[in-house]
């Protein structure tokens, strides 16, 4: 029987991207009310950048946080954690999931700590560690990617997100350490390419989109070197 009927390791490499809204795509100065389009979002970029032999499968969802749930009754289902194994099934099989959260956990209203929103990480990586795999397909690869420095003095930013510049600067490290020395997975920190919009403080605009995707794409290409 042709081996290739089956979705398994073909030679193309399927690429999950699971974040929140900067994954999404929200436009900084339209308070969610624009998005960039797909060419235009880093997923977007990613995927022209690495062509045919890879397929990125774009999962961005604003206010996603990575285990813990928004108080906002009318934001149900942003806690990561819980959707994860969903779309990990949706999609599988994966040959890398790239995992950008923890800008929503630093609100003030979550009051989380910074080793709470690592823990958080920790357990979506275990959930990727432990997906359910298909016949004849390797274990899926993990990336972790630290968000962009929120600017809490910024205008939009200055009303959610008291204490996040220090929370989020903090999460580089913090990160590194989870990935590295605790987890074995791969790590990107792209904070001295890429900011957030000075006006706004919490979301990337267009050209650091492109710049995100950049990094990205050169991170994926060791990764599968």
């Amino acid at each position: 029987m042709d081996k290739d009927i089956f979705d398994t390791n073909s030679k193309v490499k399927t690429i999950l991207c699971y974040g929140d809204s900067n994954t999404w795509g929200w436009v900084p100065s339209s308070m969610g009310t624009k998005r960039y389009n797909s060419n235009n979002r880093w997923p977007g970029v990613l995927q022209k950048l690495l062509g045919l032999d890879y397929k990125i499968i774009e999962e961005g969802l604003g206010a996603r946080t990575t285990m813990f749930d928004d108080p906002r009754p009318e934001l149900p289902l942003r806690n990561g954690l819980k959707t994860l194994p969903i779309v990990l099934e949706t999609h599988n099989p994966l040959n890398l999931v790239i995992i950008m959260l923890g800008t929503t956990d630093a609100k003030e209203m979550m009051n989380l700590s910074v080793i709470e929103i690592t823990e958080g990480m920790r357990a979506l990586i275990s959930a990727v560690k432990n997906m359910k795999t298909l016949e004849n397909t390797s274990q899926t690869k993990i990336l972790i990617v630290v968000p962009a420095v929120v600017k809490e003095d910024a205008d939009f930013a200055s009303k959610l997100f008291k204490e996040a510049t220090e929370k989020t600067t903090a999460l580089i490290d913090s990160y590194k350490t989870l990935a590295e020395e605790e987890e074995d997975v791969f790590y990107l920190n792209p904070n001295d390419a890429i900011v957030v919009d000075e006006i706004e403080g919490v979301h990337i605009d267009n050209h650091n989109h492109r710049k995100l995707g950049e990094l990205v794409a050169d991170k994926v290409k060791q990764i599968f070197s």
